[in-house]
């Protein structure tokens, strides 16, 4: 690869493979603390419609990992959706795209961790900063260290919660001597269902962490495509799996559950054995996750700093293999989205993730709509015989609007807020590098 000036560069060597991409971006879904978070999230807004809310979610993610799918064949260097965008677009909407893909996998990874601080805090009764600090130094120092020592770590640990997770739903189910409820019982507004599913689609849209390291795969024409879906369709119909046994016992029992009570909820009726399992879960999730979209930052970053958007130093390589500088960026990022988020909240781990969440998934909306108009742009040119790309293209992007449209009047306006600004910010700079490319132009 060369870079804008034409020198070479280094790119990294291709180490990963399908089950590797597999098991790291189940645990960037975190299916087991989804259900906890995201899962009760959707609960409190659709009640008994939840697991619906969680597949039509996991639907919408669907359509665009398609799309994803479709792009990765094409496209097999680092950076994801900034390199579809930069490619199949304008530079301009690359850099934007990019952009919005950083706040959405910051925010999003932070979000997890934060998730997870929120849980421990409540079961171990243990200041928030101290356990915030703990998961972030052990997500940091995995991420230092590199692919291999990560990603067989993500093996055993996904396996696990796997298993975790298929036999906590039984266990409820088995509590209601399996008497099943019917969800499309269930009276709620388009607004409401609309928020609901955003929310569901952040359980299987850990699957946005994998194609940022499609430039490190092993035959990535083949192995990103599987792994997209097999993550999404593995981890969303697994936790609404959860979700449906868990809201069946809450009918059978008429039990009120809100945003802090799940986990009592697992003690009370399975016992301390039970719930030993969730906080491994609880805390290997809010490491693996937020590591796994700490690489996908770091990748996004080196790619970007290879076109010139970012310093060159970012896209140093450590042995022929690790974006070093870039990885270190995006701990520092992190660092200050988290500690930053918490302070801001008064230390309330619960509202500071709430926050992250909201803007992180408006970021991949928004990101995913760019896919989208990829996909589109370069499926024109053979119109006839790319028509079922066209026809997804415009049907994922169409879907995405209107969930992203409805959904406006339920998130709060300092979200929205914070959401645009970034997006302006991104304008303003992507507008600055282009002056300042064309003044070395000009000078040289």
């Amino acid at each position: 690869m060369s870079s804008q000036k034409g020198e070479k560069v280094e790119v990294p060597k291709r180490e990963i493979g399908l089950l590797d991409l597999v098991f790291m971006n189940l645990g960037g879904q975190s299916p087991f603390l989804s259900v906890l978070i995201y899962g009760t999230a959707v609960f409190i807004i659709a009640g008994v419609f939840a697991p619906i809310a969680v597949i039509l979610g996991t639907i919408l993610v669907l359509f665009n990992g398609l799309v994803v799918y479709k792009l990765s064949t094409k496209f097999t260097q680092s950076g994801g959706y900034y390199t579809y965008a930069y490619y199949s677009l304008t530079k301009r909407l690359g850099f934007e795209t990019g952009w919005t893909y950083l706040l959405y996998s910051s925010f999003y990874g932070s979000g997890y961790l934060l998730g997870a601080v929120t849980m421990l805090t409540i079961i171990f009764n243990v200041s928030t900063w101290y356990i915030t600090l703990g998961l972030l130094v052990i997500s940091t120092a995995f991420l230092i260290t590199g692919k291999r020592t990560s990603f067989k770590y993500a093996m055993v640990a996904s396996l696990l919660e796997i298993i975790i997770m298929g036999s906590l739903a039984i266990l409820f189910l088995s509590s209601t001597h399996f008497t099943f409820y019917n969800p499309l019982n269930a009276k709620i507004s388009l607004s409401s269902i609309a928020s609901a599913i955003i929310f569901g689609s952040g359980i299987p849209t850990g699957y946005g962490s994998i194609t940022p390291l499609s430039g490190e795969v092993k035959d990535p024409k083949k192995t990103v495509p599987r792994a997209i879906i097999t993550v999404i369709l593995l981890g969303g119909l697994l936790a609404a799996f959860d979700i449906y046994a868990i809201t069946d016992h809450i009918i059978f029992y008429h039990i009120g559950v809100n945003s802090t009570d799940m986990l009592h909820l697992i003690e009370n009726r399975f016992g301390l054995l039970t719930l030993a399992f969730v906080v491994f879960a609880a805390l290997n999730d809010g490491i693996l996750a937020t590591l796994t979209f700490m690489f996908a930052t770091s990748r996004t970053i080196y790619a970007m700093s290879l076109h010139g958007f970012f310093p060159p130093q970012l896209s140093k390589l450590k042995n022929k293999s690790e974006p070093i500088n870039a990885s270190i960026a995006t701990a520092v990022l992190y660092w200050l989205i988290v500690l930053g988020s918490l302070y801001f909240e008064g230390g309330n781990a619960e509202n500071a993730f709430l926050v992250v969440s909201l803007i992180s998934l408006l970021a991949n909306l928004y990101v995913h709509l760019a896919t989208d108009l990829s996909l589109f742009k370069i499926s024109l040119k053979r119109l006839r015989k790319r028509l079922y790309e066209i026809t997804l293209a415009i049907g994922s992007a169409g879907f995405t609007l209107y969930i992203m449209l409805n959904s406006v009047p339920s998130i709060s306006p300092v979200i929205i807020d914070i959401f645009l600004l970034w997006l302006l910010a991104g304008f303003m700079l992507a507008e600055v590098i282009d002056i300042a490319k064309q003044q070395e132009e000009e000078e040289d």
